[in-house]
């Protein structure tokens, strides 16, 4: 990759960022109403779209307009999937009859810290240090990505790995505490 072209999206990037992130935050909690949990995601992804069309070199002429359409397509889909989800949740009257017997492993005797600590402790250093940013001192992206002197994309990737990574782990642990193996 030509380093000129990247230096370019970098800055289209960061100029995009700063002038449209807490615009595209606020236009995605109303469009998504209760499904804006998810808002900060679709955000997130548009502008790894942008970046990456500005990597490729294609120009955009009006980057607020694509950033927005691309939001829009993502915050679609969000509200998609939670609509989704809520088909399959099942009315509280009715919860009784369809839960299962038994749960994988006993809730009351779930030590919930020991679970969070042995999670934490299979991340790398690095890996801790972004976690510690994101979800112990609630950084935005921007912030961490200032601190770890990253690009904000790569720190958006980091983030979306990150997370990705922790839900793969959660499970691993979950299934190991049923077993008895925690």
């Amino acid at each position: 990759m030509n380093s000129a072209v990247k230096k370019r999206a970098d800055e289209k990037l960061k100029e995009a960022y700063s002038r449209c992130y807490l615009p595209l935050i606020k236009y995605c909690n109303v469009r998504m109403g209760d499904a804006r949990a998810t808002a900060d995601d679709c955000v997130q992804e548009a502008f790894l779209v942008y970046y990456n069309r500005m990597l490729s070199g294609e120009e955009i002429e009006n980057p607020r307009a694509y950033l927005y359409r691309t939001v829009d397509n993502f915050a679609k889909r969000a509200v998609e999937d939670y609509s989704k989800s809520l088909k399959r949740t099942v009315p509280l009257d009715e919860a009784v009859e369809k839960c299962a017997d038994t749960l994988p492993f006993d809730l009351e005797n779930t030590d919930y810290d020991v679970l969070a600590q042995k999670l934490l402790d299979t991340l790398s250093e690095q890996e801790k240090q972004f976690y510690r940013l994101k979800y112990i001192e609630h950084l935005p992206l921007s912030e961490i990505a200032e601190k770890l002197e990253i690009s904000p994309t790569a720190a958006a990737k980091r983030s979306s790995r990150l997370r990705k990574e922790i839900k793969d782990k959660l499970a691993y642990f979950i299934e190991s505490q049923s077993e008895g193996g925690i």
